[in-house]
């Protein structure tokens, strides 16, 4: 079968749908959380913690699966990973305890944290400059319709089948990924390094990652701004359905709202992108977006305002500040360093999900019963922390760079 061309409109969805696998995972299980925790005994917030293995999971493969992508190539670790995925998806579903059902989705994270990193090294393998920008972009905006459509889609196999159903989909779903990628995509990896798994080149590997400053900061940022993302993301359940009575798909609805934000964010950030204009027009307007949604979003818990209609809009500017933000950040932390996309990729995913687990741990471990004001303080911490790393170590270093 003919590969894809890397500039068609199909190329773009088959990596976007790659993409699309981690939040597919994760968003879909949301509404089954209180069904596994009668089945299994225990209580709500234990059951998030298939959400805890799943992200933990995904961010230590990444380490992984980038070096090993440097010495047998791109396509061979994203194969691999949607196999295991979809493998995992199933003894899942058949887990006959809480800890099973934990090991489970640590395994599951860790074949979608392979295609994840391959996600960021294709990109920076076979794209240069405001195209690679562009594309980053594209990407974004197919992989964050998983998280607009993935809770009303998890909700509604919940409402013909118990929760294990969810595993299966999801098991199914990869199987065919794993088919149109086994046909529709080439190796992209121009040399493969047979060295690469030696330890004294995996050292070197990560050590010329963490000596290139604009690299890691803008790796920090995007791990920041995700992380105030995945404040809300792990605390909206708790404060759309429990402290605002929101009824399962009228939640569906309102994180379909904040996720169609995050689209229209990356769809700007194309736009800029594709007018050849500089990648700081989109980080700025971004960070600056998200640290004053944020604010309000904590000054509206501390006035006692935490209401359906105050808290909806600054939770959708903020994540449209993220789309603005993560497609840039992501083509800046890729673009110094192409003869390592693998690893660097790697790193990019390690250290997102490493956002986001710490915030939700964060929004978790101080929640004040609504989930509203841990998670208002969390978003506000991640955005602040992301436009302090922009303007006092990424912007210096691309100055030196210049």
């Amino acid at each position: 079968m003919r590969r894809l061309d890397p500039n068609s409109l199909a190329f773009t969805f088959l990596l976007g749908s790659l993409g699309a696998l981690p939040p597919l995972a994760i968003d879909m299980s949301l509404p089954s959380l209180g069904q596994i925790g009668r089945e299994f005994g225990v209580s709500d917030a234990r059951a998030a913690w298939t959400l805890s293995a799943f992200m933990a999971g995904f961010a230590l493969a990444q380490l992984v699966f980038g070096p090993i992508s440097e010495k047998y190539g791109r396509r061979p670790v994203l194969l691999a990973g949607l196999a295991l995925f979809s493998l995992a998806s199933f003894v899942a579903a058949l887990s006959p305890s809480f800890s099973a059902l934990l090991v489970a989705r640590f395994v599951e994270a860790a074949g979608a944290g392979g295609g994840f990193a391959m996600t960021f090294a294709i990109i920076r393998d076979t794209y240069e400059g405001p195209r690679a920008r562009t594309m980053l972009a594209y990407i974004a905006m197919v992989m964050h319709v998983a998280p607009v459509v993935a809770p009303t889609l998890g909700a509604a196999v919940l409402a013909i089948a118990p929760w294990p159903a969810i595993y299966l989909f999801l098991g199914v779903a990869s199987l065919a990924q794993l088919a149109l990628m086994y046909f529709g995509l080439r190796e992209s990896h121009p040399s493969p390094e047979p060295e690469a798994l030696s330890p004294s080149r995996l050292v070197s590997a990560y050590a010329t990652v963490l000596r290139t400053p604009a690299a890691v900061g803008n790796a920090l940022i995007v791990a920041a701004v995700f992380g105030c993302l995945f404040a809300y993301i792990s605390g909206s359940a708790n404060l759309m359905m429990g402290a605002l009575g929101l009824s399962p798909f009228a939640y569906a609805i309102t994180f379909a709202l904040s996720s169609g934000a995050i689209i229209v964010g990356t769809f700007l950030s194309s736009l800029v992108s594709r007018r050849h204009l500089p990648a700081t027009i989109p980080l700025w307007s971004g960070l600056v977006i998200a640290v004053l949604a944020s604010l309000a979003m904590l000054a509206v818990v501390a006035a006692h305002l935490v209401t359906l209609t105050f808290v909806l809009p600054l939770v959708m500017l903020a994540s449209m500040g993220f789309g603005l933000v993560a497609p840039n950040a992501a083509h800046g932390a890729m673009h110094p360093l192409p003869q390592l996309a693998g690893v660097m990729g790697a790193t990019l995913g390690f250290l997102q999900m490493t956002g986001g687990s710490i915030s939700s741990g964060a929004v978790a471990h101080f929640d004040d019963g609504s989930g509203a004001g841990s998670m208002a303080a969390a978003m506000t911490v991640a955005s602040l922390l992301a436009i302090a790393l922009y303007a006092f170590w990424v912007r210096p270093a691309e100055r030196r760079a210049a």
